[in-house]
Formats: C-alpha cells, structure tokens, sequence
C-alpha cells in the first residue's frame, strides 16, 4: 500500500481520486481545508501538458486511486494484453476486481486500505473460505461474506444501510443488506467504469517502465 500525505496527493492531481470516502470527507476537516483552499482547481498558466506528461499523471493517478506499486501494476499491463481487446479497459476491469476494491465498493469500508485490513484480519469469507490476501482478482459470482464471527465494533452499520438505501450500489454487485453478503454479477464495462472513475483512458496505455 502506498502512503503519501493525503491533501497534497488532492491539491496535485487537482480532482478527488477517493482517498477519503465522500461521507467521511463531508463532516471532517479535510474536506474544510480542500474549501479553504479555493485555487485547488486552478491551473498553472505557465506548463504545457504534453502527451507523455499526461500519460505519466494517468498513470500516477490510477496508482494512487487503487493503492498499487509499479510492480503490481506492470504486472496487470502484461495481464491485460494477454487478455486481448481494449487494454486500458482490461487494466480498469482487473484493478475494478480486485477483492479490497469491491469491499470498498460494497460499503463495508470507507476507504481500500481500510478494506486491504479487514481483509488481512480474515474479517471476510472468500466462497465460505478465510482469505487474506487483498490482491484476489474476483470471478464472475464470486461470493463474499463478512465473517460475523468478529468483533464488529468497528463496522460502521449506519454508513453501510445509508449507502444501499441511498441506492448507491455499483450495478455489477450484488449485496444482501440481512446476512452482510454480496457477490460479482458481472463484469464492470466501460461505461459503468466512466461514472465511478476520473481517468483519460487514452493515457494509461503502457507499462511503468517506460514511463
């Protein structure tokens, strides 16, 4: 996992990449800083964005948004071409898949590193199995359970229920709200991926290496 200052990472890329959960965000003070600061979206007169230089901050963004290294992420781009088609949307779906990503899209976490923990404390069951490794690539009805078994002290029910009566659930998941359970429907396409992404896919075509 990648741990930078957050409000910096905000203030550079100039958009909200969701490093902090919209309903965290809108009661602290970290959403009262992003206000304050009114020139956040400004932008700097003086540079001329080149291909390469976007394609370097797509790049950086998607990274930071997911939480992945170089490593991890030269590894999907040989994934992806593998997988033949479009690869900037095969690297979108992979990253989309991954088991922290959709408990964070589920509503059991506020934030992915927060799912990448729960996961590391064998709070879910992986098809009724423990599993706790963050990076699984879920398949197509996948079943996922949070393990009622452990303190859920923490679990912020409230946020949960506000999330799924909001109808805020993703279309390629499914969640039963009685027994904390959801699975993958299908696969997220790409216009599923455009409502819940700020990214240019055009520019995040390549591996690390040749950045």
């Amino acid at each position: 996992m990648i741990k930078k200052p957050r409000f910096k990472i905000y203030r550079r890329e100039k958009i909200n990449i969701f490093l902090k959960n919209f309903y965290i965000s809108n009661k602290s003070k970290f959403l009262k800083k992003l206000r304050k600061n009114k020139n956040i979206n400004k932008k700097n007169s003086f540079s001329i964005p080149s291909h390469y230089s976007n394609q370097i901050k797509e790049k950086r963004k998607l990274k930071i948004i997911y939480g992945i290294s170089d490593k991890t992420y030269n590894i999907y781009y040989s994934k992806s071409k593998d997988m033949g088609g479009d690869i900037s949307y095969n690297i979108l779906k992979i990253l989309e898949c991954r088991l922290d990503n959709i408990i964070y899209r589920s509503f059991f976490s506020y934030t992915r590193p927060q799912a990448r923990q729960m996961i590391s404390h064998k709070f879910f069951l992986f098809n009724n199995k423990y599993l706790n490794f963050s990076s699984r690539i879920l398949k197509v009805g996948d079943y996922i359970k949070l393990n009622l078994n452990k303190n859920l002290n923490f679990f912020d029910f409230n946020y949960f229920y506000y999330c799924i009566n909001k109808n805020l659930t993703p279309e390629w998941i499914f969640i039963n709200k009685n027994n904390f359970s959801f699975y993958l429907k299908r696969y997220p396409t790409k216009n599923d991926l455009n409502n819940y992404l700020n990214i240019n896919n055009s520019f995040i075509f390549g591996n690390c290496n040749n950045e």
